[in-house]
């Protein structure tokens, strides 16, 4: 991928944002303000509000030296506008902390990637964890609020100042007071307000200001004159240190004492007039600039003197102000700077767009891309935004983990400057497809006239390099989009991938993995699950070929999920492990990917176990979090599914509900037409599970319709949603309609077997065993419990046989078969944990059966049929002694003392032994 320059000047300008700015030494220390602010050291927020030049910076940068030399942690972020975004506010906020040696953990590296990996609210939660583990009061600063608020960041702050954990509290400058609830803060007294009354500058200290040579009745007029306010003060100074003061006397420096023109007038008469005229020409030039270094200066000037300049600058140490200790770095005071550049217009004002063309080439050859694509912007040269942002890789940057970066690029080219620019259309497309926003990208792809996910035919005859980088970056992003949107994937869509990995046997690392992984996904949509393993591991090698970790960890979930289908669980865990051990290191705990593999996990585990290391809580965290990062159908039908069916198998009715809700509100968001099947059919179970026939029939009756016997063969890509249709109506058939229940059962195992979803080729058996039990055909029912114990076994697919407990009776009695008969001890042995997992959760109602052991309902089935304890011995291999010792459990369970009784007690509730 293209590079503007080297990164560490772009994190050096990130850097200066985090560092105070250096105050000269004749700044006048503030004992007053400074008692203030220790005074109200229990408010979570102290807010300062006043307009510009009262000295707000100059009071917070003394009070954090106060507060490190007294042992405290303080973090200092200067904002400007591009920091109105919650994210980029947020990274400012943790690279500040971690510059105050708070220990941040992996939020450090989630900035670095721009927060695009986790959630905000993850971001909070693990940062306010940390303050409030950071044993010692933490301190921010905010310098310059007003440059970045705006409605979401004011709304924001105010919720995160309430969630701040004791000991840290937040300091803010600005010159207006934001929209943050701060009424509420201050009636509650989580906040205290310091205004422009408060910063003015005694008598006592104006004076102090202005003792300079003056005489003292004009310092002490010229005091009263100019209220306190400090700027003005600070100019009448500079302006007696140039020596001018006393010649112009308290007439020229009155005017100081009122603002607007005057002062803008002062500036002019009496500090440009006394500079040489290169130096005004400096001023003037530079004033563009948010910060400035002499190599930048000298490009932006086409001079080498900058140096030579500056120092003839000295005397204006108020107005020009280093940044860093090292005084590489400057800005202008914003007064001043706002000066500057209206002087700038009025003089020159032809000169403003060329001197930005100007500063973006520096900043370019600085490897500044950001501040490059800002002046560009600034210059109006739209063209030249474009081409830095498509050098610099446009879209694939993603890949590469600038996804805040691009983000950020864009907004500085207007939406209607981007029609003009397909590749800069591109990126905004794929933004917004990795944001969940698929009909928005569908809608800004659509912009883009060339169509490559047209059938191949229409594509140049040729190899790869017959595409330029518009048809090279089209083609990726438009097979993205109809991935991802799902609904138009089918099996023709998988000949465009042969096609093309034919027709570009060439092409780069990061196209041949992009589109194996989009094949991967393509492949499960059409069933087509060993072929959709094979994409993603040639995706693999693809993505390490580029070194894109972030592609490479999108190849392990794919290949996991296609294993997972295929009920080789053992695979699809140490694929998906891998996808989050990748995750964790190289993304954070906190990470998107992270979730994506954990709800990947959940699946394979519950597929297995028919239970999770994860708590319920966590796995609805790792789903949402799934949901507001990047996600596709695949994804979030797992995450639904494993979240169903705990629920269903709990019989907890809210939490079916909820898992409802969420899918609707995703089938709504993203329109995914397969996904909305499944979120139906959970419902139909839903209303099954409750009884609520008035409202499961008319869905019952409309799947039916809709999902007619067979509809897989004819469309494949139905067979994901059709299983999940098949089983919700077989379940609710089966008391109903057993022939239509058998047929919807039947059709399910039929497509199980014809794509090779091994998981869902069990759980067809076990409901088709389930029907055929309840029509009292035991030997099909028998039949089909092999079956499916044959194809569970070997992988531990446990999850179907615990959605059929009513099966218990015939899993012990082949079990038993098995053990006797000298069967297959995998099989033996895996129905024996079924047997106990199932007597474990006991049947739904209060009966006294459910208060026995696997172990001890065998016995007594055993006892029923009237063996004696030997015989009893012999069938279940166990000693007389120990037969002894569960009937005198059992008996104790039951409250009985004898057999008869025991038997008795079982059978007034309905039991029966027969299996």
């Amino acid at each position: 991928m293209p590079s503007t320059g080297t990164a560490s000047d772009a994190q050096r300008m990130l850097q200066l944002k985090l560092e105070v700015p250096r105050m000269p030494s004749s700044v006048v220390h503030r004992a007053r303000l400074m008692t203030a602010l220790g005074s109200v050291a229990a408010s979570r927020l102290v807010l300062l509000t006043a307009p510009a030049g009262f000295g707000k910076t100059t009071l917070l940068s003394q009070w954090r030296d106060h507060l490190r030399d007294a042992g405290g942690r303080v973090g200092w972020l200067t904002l400007d506008e591009g920091d109105a975004d919650v994210r980029r506010f947020m990274i400012g906020v943790i690279r500040a902390l971690e510059s105050a040696d708070v220990d941040v953990g992996d939020l450090v590296a989630q900035a670095d990637r721009g927060l695009t990996e986790i959630t905000i609210d993850s971001a909070v939660r693990e940062l306010n964890a940390r303050l409030a583990g950071s044993g010692a009061p933490v301190t921010l600063i905010l310098d310059d609020y007003h440059r970045a608020s705006a409605q979401p960041l004011d709304g924001f702050l105010g919720q995160w100042i309430a969630l701040l954990p004791e000991g840290t509290r937040l300091l803010m400058s600005t010159r207006r007071r934001p929209d943050i609830g701060l009424h509420r803060l201050l009636g509650s007294g989580a906040a205290v307000e310091i205004t422009s009354d408060m910063l003015r500058f005694t008598p006592s200290e104006s004076r102090q200001v202005l003792d300079v040579g003056l005489a003292e009745a004009d310092r002490d007029a010229l005091a009263e004159r100019t209220e306190g306010w400090p700027v003005a003060l600070q100019l009448a100074r500079l302006i007696t240190l140039q020596g001018q003061g006393q010649a112009s006397g308290a007439p020229a420096l009155g005017r100081l004492a009122t603002r607007g023109g005057h002062l803008w007038s002062f500036l002019s008469d009496q500090v440009l007039r006394g500079l040489t005229e290169e130096a005004v020409d400096f001023l003037l030039e530079t004033s563009i600039l948010e910060r400035f270094s002499v190599e930048i200066t000298d490009a932006l000037r086409g001079r080498d003197d900058s140096w030579r300049i500056m120092e003839q600058l000295e005397p204006l140490q108020s107005l020009l102000t280093p940044l860093d200790a090292d005084a590489i770095w400057y800005r202008y005071h914003h007064l001043f700077a706002d000066y500057l550049q209206a002087q700038l217009r009025q003089r020159r004002p032809t000169a403003v767009p060329a001197l930005h063309l100007r500063a973006s080439e520096a900043f370019e050859r600085r490897g500044l891309l950001d501040e490059a694509v800002r002046h560009a912007s600034l210059a109006g040269d739209f063209a030249r935004c474009a081409e830095l942002v498509e050098q610099a890789g446009g879209w694939r940057l993603v890949l590469f983990g600038g996804m805040g970066q691009l983000n950020q690029l864009l907004d500085f080219i207007p939406p209607a400057e981007r029609l003009s620019h397909p590749r800069l259309l591109l990126a905004e497309a794929y933004v917004k497809l990795k944001m969940g926003l698929l009909r928005e990208a569908r809608s800004t792809f659509d912009l883009v006239a060339l169509d490559p996910g047209a059938p191949a035919g229409d594509w140049p005859a040729g190899d790869w390099s017959l595409l330029n980088d518009y048809e090279r970056d089209t083609l990726n992003i438009n097979v993205l989009i109809r991935t991802y949107e799902d609904n138009t994937v089918d099996v023709p869509f998988l000949s465009f991938f042969e096609t093309m990995r034919q027709r570009m046997p060439d092409a780069d690392g990061l196209t041949r993995g992009v589109l194996d992984c989009a094949g991967a996904v393509a492949s499960l949509c059409a069933g087509q699950l060993a072929r959709a393993e094979d994409f993603a591991r040639q995706a693999m090698g693809a993505m390490r070929s580029v070194n894109s970790v972030l592609g490479l960890n999108y190849c392990f979930l794919h290949a996991g999920l296609s294993c997972a289908y295929r009920g080789e669980l053992r695979s699809a865990t140490a694929y998906l492990q891998r996808a989050k051990a990748m995750a964790v290191e190289n993304f954070g705990a906190d990470s998107g990917l992270k979730a994506l593999a954990e709800t990947l996990l959940a699946l394979v585990e519950l597929w297995g176990d028919g239970r999770l290391t994860m708590t319920a809580q966590e796995l609805d965290e790792a789903f949402r979090h799934v949901c507001d990062y990047d996600g596709w159908f695949e994804i979030y039908a797992a995450g639904l599914d494993s979240r169903f069916r705990l629920a269903w198998l709990a019989q907890d009715s809210a939490a079916m509900d909820r898992v409802i809700a969420d899918g609707d509100a995703l089938t709504r968001a993203r329109g995914l037409e397969r996904l909305a099947s499944i979120v139906q059919a959970q419902r139909l179970l839903r209303h099954g599970a409750a009884g609520e026939t008035a409202q499961a029939q008319p869905l019952a009756e409309h799947l039916a319709v809709r999902f007619p016997l067979g509809i897989w063969r004819d469309n494949p890509v139905h067979w994901r949603a059709g299983v999940d249709v098949a089983f919700a109506l077989g379940t609710w058939l089966a008391i109903r309609d057993p022939a239509q229940a058998r047929e919807r059962a039947g059709d399910m195992l039929a497509c199980a077997r014809a794509i090779g979803a091994r998981p869902y080729e069990v759980r067809a058996h076990l409901l088709l065993a389930r029907i055929a039990a309840l029509g009292r055909r035991p030997d099909d029912a028998m039949g089909h419990l092999r079956e499916a114990v044959e194809r569970a076994a070997g992988e531990g697919i446990a999850l179907p046989f615990f959605e059929q407990p009513e099966l218990a009776p015939l899993i012990r009695r082949l079990k038993r078969a098995l053990w006797d008969g000298g069967g297959n001890p995998v099989e033996a042995s895996f129905l024996s944990s079924i047997d106990e997992r199932l007597a474990e959760a006991g049947p739904a109602d209060d009966s006294p059966i459910a208060v026995l052991s696997a172990r001890e309902q065998e016995v007594v089935a055993e006892l029923s049929r009237g063996l004696t304890n030997k015989e009893i011995a012999r069938a279940l291999d166990m000693t007389e002694h120990t037969v002894k010792f569960h009937l005198k459990n059992i008996f104790a369970k039951l409250g009985v003392d004898r057999r008869a009784h025991a038997l008795s007690a079982l059978r007034d509730t309905g039991w029966s032994s027969r299996a």
